[in-house]
């Protein structure tokens, strides 16, 4: 069974050891059900990898202390769905290139979809970070979310955009969902059927409570919005104005959380899709401007090479 994503740490570790024959005394938490805990001691930091590899999903408990600012690097071999709870901490994660992605803050979670690459993710000096890391294949997890519809085709679009990353909200670990998460660490048998049947069902239950909590939340509207956005950014016609109707929120908050989840406002997130895109067929398949302006959803060549320099500018 291959790991579904390969931590690179930033030097060889001093050693390697067992966590049940050589536990750490500054954590109690534990994945019961790992078949892999191992302890990573480096000369400022130590990393603890508790691995569950099942082969429609994958669940690692990873934990690290660290004195000093401390970096890691995830591969990921092929597309993945995650659903990462950062129970304690934060991971600041970007590109290998050094885009952003997200920060990953204490107490919260969220779904996100990675293509293949090597990811970075930072720790802060001095930090203690617990971190709940399920993996899944995109068709497996279409079919647990099928009769929740707006994560459904959430889950869905992200895994067949283009983009190489994509992230859904963000939100808080409440009291119920940290039972559930209690319940993942803490479950063990010795017959991995049963195993995999509880896991499955927790999968399952953290993922509808996702789904409630976004509904719940009126951050489905916004998601639902910026969706819109990623399916029709190419067309010259969109209407954004169109997803500001019959909000259950002022347009004043709407904007402020849209830009919490998608780091910009809607226009500019709109503007972000078509430049990245047409940055990739320029660089990628060799097109003139003039050949993609229309493939980028502008009507006019001029607008749009105004905005690619604009945008560009500082490469």
């Amino acid at each position: 069974m291959t790991d579904h994503f390969d931590i690179i740490f930033p030097s060889v570790p001093l050693s390697v050891l067992d966590v049940n024959s050589c536990p750490a005394d500054w954590t109690e938490s534990v994945l019961r059900s790992a078949t892999s805990s191992l302890r990573y001691s480096f000369p400022k930091a130590e990393v603890l990898r508790g691995k569950l590899l099942l082969k429609k999903y994958h669940i690692e408990l990873i934990q690290l202390r660290t004195e000093e600012a401390f970096s890691l690097r995830f591969k990921v071999d092929r597309d993945r769905l995650f659903l990462l709870f950062t129970i304690q901490g934060n991971l600041r994660f970007s590109t290998e290139n050094g885009i952003e992605v997200t920060i990953a803050n204490e107490n919260s979670f969220y779904p996100s979809h990675s293509r293949p690459e090597i990811y970075g993710a930072d720790i802060m000096k001095g930090s203690l970070v617990k971190a709940l890391v399920i993996s899944f294949d995109p068709e497996w997890a279409e079919r647990i979310v099928r009769p929740y519809r707006i994560l459904w085709e959430a889950l869905r679009e992200i895994a067949r955009s283009n983009r190489q990353f994509s992230i859904l909200p963000r939100l808080r670990i409440e009291k119920m969902l940290g039972k559930e998460l209690d319940e993942i660490l803490d479950f063990n048998d010795p017959n991995i059927e049963i195993v995999k049947l509880k896991m499955r069902k927790k999968i399952a239950m953290v993922l509808k409570s996702y789904h409630e909590m976004l509904v719940t939340s009126g951050l489905d509207r916004i998601y639902l919005a910026g969706l819109y956005i990623l399916k029709n950014f190419t067309d010259p016609e969109i209407d954004i104005q169109s997803q500001l109707q019959d909000l259950p929120m002022s347009d004043k908050t709407f904007r402020r959380k849209f830009r919490i989840i998608f780091g910009t406002t809607p226009y500019d997130y709109c503007v972000r899709l078509r430049m990245e895109m047409a940055r990739k067929l320029i660089n990628e398949q060799g097109l003139a401007k003039k050949e993609i302006y229309s493939m980028v959803g502008y009507a006019d060549l001029g607008s749009f090479s105004r905005t690619y320099r604009s945008y560009y500018k500082n490469e």
